[in-house]
């Protein structure tokens, strides 16, 4: 069994709805009469957030979702201090439509609400394309920055561009401080896991961060330009997880942050190694790939399902094969996409038997994400000949280093990494805090 929930404020934007609701599907729009949106909900960091009141002759626009009935007790819990209050309201449809919703019923609060938040709104309230007439005139509202986080907005894929340049000039240092690749970003926007997708929150903080939240393990993901601060960023992320966030990505060179965070009472939970080529210093064997395979890209989407079974038994995905195979289908088809660098090993009998993704960037950093090979031909030298082929294409393509990141808890893909040529270069650790410290 489900009810209908009808949002008006954050939970407009299907990524913050889900956070509080996993279950919760948008079935469309509605209209609230009788009732105004208004900013003067006080909040536990001082600003003011939307509201509804009573108000003749007024409406509130949202949006309305399904949500099944166990999760009741999840939504009052993502509500804190708001009052449940069933109404009445018209959907798209043209049909009356029973929903629940929440209400701040004290004494309005007089602070503006913060910067991030009203964006926030706002963007919730474009993607369910509500009047532009109602979005200026209800929803943006005089605010304040957030003194923790300033200008910081919710981003969508549209800004890609603006994420990747924020993490093309971090990689292009050599610091002491981890950022994932341009190619990283775009692999989790365009390949992201449909069962998982919007429950991944992307946020700039002006034009020099970038924070990625990932709210069903929960993790906080912070990558910026050299020189400016993360620790603002990964503390206005922990009280939007309630403090349960791992702080992932940190490399074990970043005294700053390691300090930061064993002083706040976390600890390790996962480590990545990092491993690199430099492929400007360091000569790439030629590969050696037995008589009858061929090293080549994919030829298409003709090939897609031969690709996806190895991936399939390569990663033992536990995904159906028809989401599987559409998952890749559908990052074939993204913007991002290039044929040339989705690179593949094929045996003789047509399979493909090994399989990689690599990503240039303007720095001369090169990313591999993913590799692997199907289980059937593991251990048979197939996947140390198609890194050396990849790794070939990026040199020519003017790359000066390829990177690539892997669990320690793999050993086989550590094992293999260091015994095709790369050079380990540090650990890339995942923090959590301590649930047992009084």
């Amino acid at each position: 069994m489900s009810f209908a929930y009808f949002a008006y404020g954050s939970n407009l934007w299907p990524q913050q709805m889900r956070s509080g609701g996993r279950s919760a599907r948008a079935i469309g729009t509605a209209v609230l009469e009788g009732w105004v949106a208004v900013y003067d909900k006080p909040s536990m960091d001082g600003s003011s957030k939307l509201n509804i009141r009573p108000a003749e002759a007024s409406k509130v626009c949202g949006a309305l979702y399904e949500i099944d009935d166990d999760e009741r007790a999840l939504l009052d819990d993502a509500e804190p201090n708001y009052d449940p209050v069933e109404v009445l309201v018209a959907a798209s449809t043209g049909e009356k439509v029973g929903a629940l919703t929440f209400r701040w019923s004290g004494e309005p609060h007089s602070r503006l609400p913060y910067d991030w938040y009203v964006a926030l709104v706002e963007a919730g309230a474009r993607h369910h394309h509500l009047p532009d007439t109602y979005v200026s005139q209800q929803l943006t509202v005089a605010m304040d920055p957030d003194p923790t986080a300033p200008d910081l907005r919710p981003a969508t894929p549209a800004d890609l561009p603006a994420m990747q340049r924020i993490l093309s000039q971090a990689i292009a240092i050599d610091g002491d401080r981890f950022s994932v690749h341009p190619g990283d970003l775009a692999w989790w926007i365009h390949h992201a896991d449909p069962r998982y997708d919007d429950l991944l929150t992307y946020w700039l903080a002006g034009e020099s961060g970038l924070l990625v939240i990932d709210d069903r393990k929960p993790e906080i993901n912070v990558f910026v330009q050299p020189g400016e601060p993360v620790i603002p960023l990964i503390e206005w992320a922990q009280r939007r997880l309630g403090g349960m966030g791992e702080v992932a990505f940190v490399s074990d060179d970043d005294r700053e942050l390691v300090s930061y965070l064993r002083t706040n009472d976390y600890e390790v939970t996962w480590t990545d190694r990092s491993y690199r080529w430099d492929l400007a210093e360091k000569t790439v064997p030629e590969p050696d790939i037995p008589e009858g395979w061929v090293l080549r890209h994919l030829s298409g989407e003709v090939e897609a399902d031969n690709r996806r079974q190895a991936s399939h038994s390569s990663f033992q995905s536990t995904m159906g094969p028809a989401m599987h195979l559409n998952r890749y289908l559908e990052f074939m088809r993204s913007p991002v996409y290039d044929l040339e660098r989705d690179l593949v090993a094929v045996a003789p009998d047509g399979r493909i038997a090994s399989f990689m993704v690599w990503w240039p960037d303007k720095s001369g950093i090169a990313q591999i994400e993913p590799f692997g090979t199907h289980s059937d031909f593991q251990r048979q030298g197939v996947g140390r000949a198609l890194i050396h082929y990849g790794l070939i294409q990026m040199r020519d393509a003017g790359m000066r280093v390829c990177r690539v990141v892997t669990e320690i808890a793999r050993p086989d893909a550590t094992g293999f990494y260091e015994a095709v040529g790369f050079t380990h270069v540090g650990g890339i650790r995942w923090w959590r805090k301590r649930t047992d410290v009084d």
